[in-house]
């Protein structure tokens, strides 16, 4: 008999025992989503370090009295820079603007409120002995008084047109691949600091090393993690084929008897395993498209605005391989024993 049919048969024999099949089906989906989660969770980390803190940011203040033609010339010079990923100006005037339309609309303005005034008089109702003689009094319409014109918020209109802040500029680079970032930011640093009128350089060196520890931790504990989920596999589909092996003992040992080749007797076992392997991890991917589809919804609010993206192909066909080869490789081996 040939290895394909082998290979059919051992995939047909799975429905002689159905509920091992099962059991062994749904741990190896959970065991592969729970990889797969672990694989979400270090990707978007990895992908929101590199976008907030992996560049190197640079906040360039010049002189308050430097020639706005002089700067706007090193401006334009500096958007050439290589490596330039992001570039952000700030005019006197500008910066200014920014700063009063920050600070009116953090000074709430006051309600309006009407000026007190005497109450209207009741009417008065007199009795007198007389049933005949009675006193009406006219009641005076009430007069809500003119009202106070509503405080306006703190008036910054004061500082329109005063150039007290001095032009700025916020650059954000890419590191170029190979080089340090510590080392090449100090370059930066030196070149952006020696520029006319240039008072004051401030950079962002403590978020880029936490940035680069990070995605060096990421990169340590993930192996380290899909190992061990790669053991749990092996173990599980192990187990339950030495199991189903124990319950066929008796046709083994007669299929044995009669002559059949070792191969003839592990090639269906071996097809359960990667049957099981890739079933499950595809039904890992599915069940982790629905976890991230309602993450997204969950995390995608303010003030977080996480957007969790689901992962790339390459990762999805490296768990799909690897829970399909560690399967099949147990039920190999378990079937040698």
């Amino acid at each position: 008999m040939s290895t394909g049919k082998l290979m059919a048969r051992g995939v047909a024999d799975m429905r002689r025992f159905p509920l091992p099949q099962l059991c062994t089906l749904i741990t190896v989906c959970m065991v592969a989503l729970l990889a797969a989660t672990g694989l979400l969770i270090l990707h978007n980390v990895q992908q929101e370090v590199l976008k907030t803190q992996a560049q190197a940011r640079f906040q360039i203040y010049w002189s308050a009295s430097s020639n706005m033609t002089d700067v706007e010339a090193q401006w334009a010079d500096l958007k050439r820079v290589p490596g330039v990923a992001e570039m952000s100006t700030f005019t006197p005037r500008a910066a200014m603007a920014e700063l009063m339309r920050g600070l009116s609309a953090a000074t709430p303005a006051a309600p309006a409120k009407p000026v007190p005034t005497a109450k209207a008089d009741s009417t008065a109702n007199a009795t007198a002995a007389n049933a005949n003689a009675t006193a009406n009094a006219t009641a005076a319409p009430a007069d809500p008084g003119p009202m106070l014109p509503a405080s306006a918020p703190d008036d910054f209109a004061w500082l329109e047109g005063e150039n007290i802040l001095p032009p700025t500029a916020l650059l954000s680079f890419d590191i170029p691949a190979g080089e340090a970032p510590e080392p090449w930011m100090g370059r930066m640093y030196a070149r952006l600091r020696g520029l006319p009128g240039v008072e004051r350089v401030t950079y962002n060196a403590a978020q880029l090393s936490l940035a680069t520890g990070w995605i060096a931790l990421i990169q340590q504990a993930a192996w380290p993690a899909l190992g061990f989920f790669a053991l749990v596999v092996a173990l599980v589909v192990g187990n339950t084929l030495k199991l189903m092996m124990l319950a066929r003992r008796d046709e083994v040992e007669i299929l044995s008897l009669v002559g059949a080749k070792p191969w003839f007797i592990r090639a269906p076992l071996f097809a359960n395993g990667v049957v099981q392997g890739f079933v499950g991890s595809v039904l890992a991917l599915v069940c982790l498209k629905f976890l991230q589809a309602w993450l997204r919804s969950v995390l995608d609010v303010p003030p977080l605005f996480l957007k969790v993206e689901f992962l790339p192909a390459w990762q999805c066909f490296s768990l799909v391989f690897a829970t399909t080869c560690v399967a099949g490789l147990a039920a190999f081996v378990a079937a040698r024993k």
